[in-house]
């Protein structure tokens, strides 16, 4: 069988999507070697992949060397298809499997698509997003991706009813797909903050800070609130963003309820601030977190629980979304409204023993063999 594969999610260096994009690829190349996969990009310079992917003797790597704004005008014109385009490369292929929505202009006719689906949050509150990000939603056709796929990969049971209830998609078009950790980097001290000072074990950390879905105000207006408490006078809270400045905190509560507003200066020094940092500082800051935080508004799956967890780090996860459906076990859970729940459960995590570190590599062949399944299908 010869799939093609947009390849483009997996050339970037960061997020989540990238990574199980990543993972899920090379579980497939590894367990199935007699498919062809094509992996295929867009952009005015060819894209790095990761060697473990490309060297496989079943992947084919093609690029089209057409700047990705002037594709996304192609693909909004529907003047092309990235399809049709690859096919006149590679000749025809089987099937087209997308790891994530993007601008792929004309969809085949003839050929078997495959979507895998994150999350509707863009649809159920688009406040969570900036404008630029509604804009994207609207323009790459995201709607319509969604409802033109042959077949749905949904990462959990949540995102399947989503999909059934928001968009009316018919439920036997949907399979659900077990994913596990992303991240394969071990940490190998403990982490530095951005001034170069060592960090202590006495920090919870927290992940999505700029980001209004992420909620990373609970975290903060609880860690603040557990300070106070004897024995916990010395713990601290590292949030993890993309493009914030280190040495700068602004609201960081837009959306608490009843109009609760926090803001944090310079003078706050129980918060560290960590931006775009590596996998090698990301996992570091997972395996030395006194806890792991994830007060989200909403998710699809969870993808951080499950990378913390492969750390034996202790976790609390908001009771909202896929999270109290996909959470590793153990993990424990708090209203995202209420950060005095937070407190108290942060308070429990930390009697606990740490536990072994959980190891998910089964998750990703089963990966593979769900969307073999669906293909063969």
């Amino acid at each position: 069988m010869k799939i093609l594969v947009d390849a483009r999610s997996l050339a970037e260096a960061r997020g989540g999507v990238s990574r199980v994009a990543l993972r899920l690829v090379q579980a497939y190349a590894e367990n199935f070697p007699d498919d062809q996969l094509i992996l295929a990009t867009t952009g005015r310079k060819k894209p790095t992949l990761p060697k473990n992917l490309t060297t496989c003797p079943n992947v084919n790597y093609v690029h089209i060397a057409w700047p990705n704004k002037l594709w996304s005008i192609a693909c909004l014109l529907n003047l092309v298809s990235l399809v049709a385009t690859v096919e006149k490369k590679v000749g025809s292929v089987d099937a087209f499997f997308l790891p994530n929505i993007g601008f792929i202009g004309r969809w085949p006719k003839d050929n078997k698509s495959i979507l895998l689906l994150h999350d509707l949050s863009f649809l159920i509150e688009p406040r969570w997003f900036k404008t630029k990000q509604r804009w994207w939603h609207k323009l790459v056709r995201a709607e319509e991706s969604i409802r033109h796929a042959t077949h749905l990969l949904a990462v959990s049971e949540t995102t399947k009813r989503d999909a059934v209830k928001i968009l009316g998609i018919q439920q036997e078009k949907i399979t659900v797909i077990p994913i596990g950790s992303t991240l394969e980097v071990s940490p190998s001290r403990p982490p530095l903050d951005p001034s170069g000072e060592r960090l202590s074990s006495r920090y919870c950390l927290a992940l999505g800070l700029g980001d209004p879905r992420k909620n990373a105000a609970t975290a903060v207006e609880a860690v603040k609130a557990l300070r106070q408490e004897t024995g916990f006078e010395d713990i601290k809270i590292v949030l993890v963003g993309s493009g914030i400045k280190n040495n700068v905190i602004s609201n960081l509560s837009k959306n608490l309820p009843s109009g609760r507003s926090l803001r944090f200066g310079r003078d706050d020094d129980f918060i560290k601030i960590f931006s775009n940092p590596d996998d090698e500082e990301l996992t570091s800051l997972y395996a030395n977190a006194a806890t792991f935080l994830y007060p989200s508004w909403y998710e699809g799956y969870g993808l951080p629980l499950h990378e913390a967890a492969s750390f034996g780090t202790p976790r609390v996860a908001s009771t909202t979304g896929a999270l109290p459906e996909t959470a590793p076990k153990g993990t424990l859970f708090a209203h995202p409204a209420k950060p005095h729940h937070w407190v108290e459960a942060i308070k429990l995590a930390a009697t606990q023993p740490r536990n072994v570190p959980v190891s998910e590599e089964k998750s990703w062949k089963q990966a593979a063999f769900t969307l073999r399944k669906v293909l063969d299908s």
